[in-house]
């Protein structure tokens, strides 16, 4: 059934159930809340991705098994009233409705304590002890299908509907992209299920209520089940208590004849630890218990490994090329001192790739060099080594400290491999050398030396990493070394290349357009090159961030709009557009792009930190601040990270948070320009205006951008030096006259100066750039309290109120919407609104040093009934 066959329009009544409001949606179908008419009861319905040319067999066993869980009842078990069919065949179950929350909602709030994570699993495994005495199989037990009622029930959901749903090949892709990641071994192979596999299941749930994320890891479907059939589970530290470990462990044995073989089994374990009168662990459980039992959770069973192995790829593979997982808590730790043991007889490898030479006087060949280093670092990333560790430094961490030798990365970064490279052009001819180096030693482990005569970077980067991977005894297959969406042509891929390296440091001067430049010539060489339309994408974006150009914005989405009707299977692509989306005020759609790109590449940094942006705006600030935190942590070396958590704690006016990450930037980039005029608003807004203009001019001495000029004028301003701030003001339009802020500034100083005409001349100038945005973001409050400004102060009063309300409809408690608000009505000659508005700005949080800066607020600020209004 297509998505829109399975929506039912709110308020209809299908059968005897009256539509009230959506609940949710997934692979196992859509969930509305509906009046039962009939019997005046509140139930749910869930309409199955099942419609009327479902196969006979699918619809005959759906009635079966909801015959089956209907005959189940258990506090602990989701009431099933029966199965209908609506109009056009749709099929729905009728449940009983609970309010409360999913654990998924619940693990979202951070992890649980033991005691919490005992006292659910209880319930948990109470509710499968009945179903398997009814010889009734969950097979899908996850977070989602357990719903924590407000009386303080677990009730476990949609018993049956797994393999109901799985035969139906329509949406067997989108229920197994949901699941994979609390798939059991046995049924990540496809082998029989029993009892067991939701014993596993329920252990992968328990450790991520105990640790916040989950025990198995990959960045795809396939990767992920390997990692289950393969892999040991990710370790448990002291905060877990033995007791709970050595459960969390024995549930997640890889053979089933090794876990619990009952649900009873494992909830006496369970209820052992709830009703122990401390969490701290028990000393009848050992060091050496716990080795058992980790042992009997890392291995597979070996005599079929290998044929296991190609089960998962072959069976993953034919469900979903690349799908969708719940997001991964995984968190890299700093790099370390002293090198890890080497290698080959031991688990980890930490690798650096050092600078690669360009060889020859050609300076394209600097920036070329400057790419491979950038995408060679990223292929090796993307290798999968099974339970063996695999850290590759970032290359912008190579870069900072200037490594350049085996010595230095072992002493550095810990690594104990290190690849050093050259890179040779002679017209179409093109030579590409990769040395592997143990750093220790500092010996030469093996080295490849490819050439192609078509100059196709691509095919060389591909036989290199291949050869690396070789001598490390990493088996690649070749998904896992093309990343480019498709072949590429020689020429195109070149310049992407170079442009990588450009776009890595764009808050350099000139790399911007150097990169914009050689973006076009890659996409005007392969129209087909589905990555180089989205880093074309993602070079406007910034361009328009940078000047609020709305040229640049519409350049960006058409680019990236190319890039997905060329390939949307790129998780780059969403992440872009869902960052385009944002910046255009259009946030529920951005997070719906982000989560895409999330599933497609659930350890995407970048699209972390776009959703954690969006949930930002929609007041989620913890989850907001988690997943910045998150993409940050994922690569702990690159400055850009830091920088949008340190924005983040600034707009929560978290200011020494923010002054503490932006430091974190400016170590990790002293040259970075950007970084420091941050770190200049964040010391104003605390009121320490020399640091602030000390740091600015270390920025505009760095890179003289009409921003840096605008955020000096800001501070001589706040230091009531108007003519100084007129001055770079003034300085700012001269390198672009686009931006509206510039203009107001301009227009405010000017003010102070008593130079009423400039004052009028600088609001004119700001007034069609407002309307332009205002058309182009009308859900943006700040902009249309903004434009209702400038209409008030020409006079326009018809056209500034409903812009005012607008903007307080749409965020009713901004200090800045709420000022401008009260700036308006002043300037209108309507002191009492005026004073009205502005009690409400300092309500919600408005700074009055701050708004007596601007000579029309001060004047109600002095007004004798505004002190009377805010000291009732």
């Amino acid at each position: 059934m297509s998505d829109a066959a399975q929506q039912a329009p709110l308020g209809q009544t299908i059968n005897k159930y009256r539509i009230l409001e959506k609940l949710g949606a997934g692979g196992m179908g859509v969930v509305y809340k509906a009046i039962d008419t009939k019997l005046s009861r509140t139930v749910a319905l869930k309409f199955l991705p099942l419609d009327a040319d479902a196969p006979d067999s699918a619809r005959s066993s759906l009635l079966e098994e909801a015959r089956a869980a209907s005959a189940l009842d258990h506090p602990n078990i989701g009431t099933i009233h029966g199965i209908e069919e609506g109009p056009g065949g749709r099929i729905f179950i009728v449940m009983a409705c609970y309010e409360g929350i999913t654990l998924t909602d619940k693990i979202r709030q951070g992890s649980l304590s033991p005691k919490e994570t005992a006292s659910i699993g209880i319930q948990m495994a109470r509710g499968l002890a009945e179903a398997h005495a009814h010889n009734i199989v969950h097979r899908d037990i996850k977070p989602s299908n357990a719903i924590l009622t407000t009386q303080g029930l677990v009730k476990i959901v949609d018993f049956g509907l797994a393999r109901v749903i799985s035969s139906a090949s329509a949406t067997q892709t989108a229920r197994i992209a949901g699941t994979a990641v609390y798939m059991s071994p046995e049924q990540a192979q496809g082998k029989m299920l029993d009892r067991r596999t939701d014993l596993w299941s329920l252990g992968v749930v328990l450790y991520e209520m105990a640790t916040g994320h989950q025990p198995f890891q990959g960045q795809s479907v396939p990767t992920t089940l390997y990692a289950i059939v393969h892999s040991p589970p990710a370790p448990l530290d002291e905060s877990v208590p033995r007791e709970l470990q050595l459960i969390l462990y024995r549930a997640l044995a890889k053979n089933p004849e090794a876990r619990y073989q009952s649900a009873a089994q494992m909830l006496a374990a369970l209820e052992a630890i709830d009703s122990a009168s401390t969490p701290a662990a028990s000393p009848t459980i050992t060091i050496r218990d716990l080795a058992r039992y980790r042992q009997l959770a890392s291995q597979a069973d070996l005599p079929q490994a290998q044929q296991s192995r190609r089960a998962v790829w072959k069976w993953a593979a034919g469900a979903l090329a690349i799908a969708a997982l719940p997001l991964l808590g995984l968190l890299y730790a700093p790099f370390r001192q002293r090198a890890a043991p080497l290698i080959f007889g031991s688990p980890q490898r930490h690798i650096a790739v050092l600078p690669i030479s360009a060889i020859g006087n050609d300076p394209a060949n600097t920036a070329l060099a400057e790419g491979l280093l950038e995408s060679l670092t990223s292929r090796l990333s993307n290798l999968e080594v099974g339970n063996q560790s695999l850290w590759v430094v970032p290359a912008s961490e190579v870069r900072r400290r200037k490594i350049s030798d085996a010595v230095a990365a072992q002493k550095e970064f810990g690594a104990n491999l290190v690849i050093t490279g050259a890179v040779q052009r002679q017209g179409n001819l093109v030579r590409l050398t990769v040395n592997l180096i143990d750093a220790k030693s500092v010996r030469q482990i093996g080295s490849g030396e490819f050439e192609d005569r078509t100059g196709d970077f691509s095919v060389l980067q591909d036989s290199a990493v291949a050869k690396l991977a070789n001598l490390m005894k990493i088996s690649v297959t070749p998904d896992m070394l093309r990343n480019t969406g498709g072949s590429v042509r020689p020429a195109a891929y070149e310049s992407y290349l170079k442009a990588l390296g450009y776009l890595q440091r764009y808050d350099k001067p000139g790399n911007l357009d150097q990169a914009v430049s050689l973006l076009s010539a890659a996409v005007r060489e392969d129209p087909n090159f589905a990555l180089a339309f989205e880093s074309l994408g993602e070079a406007y974006l910034i361009k328009y961030k940078d000047d609020r150009n709305p040229r640049w914005i519409d350049q960006a989405s058409a680019n990236c709009k190319h890039a997905l009707a060329l390939n949307d299977r790129l998780s780059p692509v969403y992440t872009t557009l869902g960052r385009i989306l944002d910046a255009t005020g259009q946030h529920d759609l951005a997070l719906d792009q982000f989560q895409r790109a999330l599933m497609l590449e659930p350890r995407s940094a970048e699209a972390l930190a776009g959703q954690a942006a969006v949930y930002e705006t929609q007041g989620r600030l913890k989850e907001a601040e988690e997943s910045f935190r998150r993409a940050s942590a994922l690569r702990p070396d690159y400055w850009d990270g830091y920088s949008k958590l340190a924005l983040f704690y600034f707009r929560q006016r978290r200011f020494p948070g923010a002054v503490q990450a932006f430091k974190r930037v400016v170590d990790l980039t002293p040259d970075n320009a950007e970084a420091y005029s941050n770190l200049g608003v964040v010391y104003r807004r605390m009121g320490n205006l020399p640091d602030a203009a000390q740091v600015f001019r270390k920025a505009i001495g760095l890179a003289p951008t009409y921003r840096f000029y605008s955020n000096l004028g800001l501070v001589y301003h706040d230091q009531k030096n108007y003519a100084g701030a007129a001055a770079m003001f003034q300085k700012a339009v001269a390198l672009n006259d686009k931006d509206f802020r510039v203009w107001m500034n301009i227009a405010s100083a000017e003010r102070w100066l008593g130079h009423g005409q400039k004052v009028m001349d600088a609001y004119a100038r700001a007034l069609p750039l407002v309307q332009d945005l205002a058309t182009r973001q009308p859900q943006d409050p700040l902009i249309q309290s903004t434009l209702g400004l400038l209409y008030a102060r020409f006079q326009q009063r018809d056209k500034a109120i409903p812009r005012l309300e607008a903007g307080v409809a749409l965020a009713p408690k901004d200090p800045g919407v709420l000022e401008r608000t009260a700036g308006a009505y002043e300037a209108l000659g309507d002191r009492r609104a005026a004073i009205q508005w502005l009690a409400r700005a300092i309500k919600a949080g408005g700074v009055i040093e701050q708004i007596e800066h601007n000579p029309e607020l001060r004047a109600v600020l002095a007004d004798p009934n505004f002190k009377r209004a805010t000291n009732k």
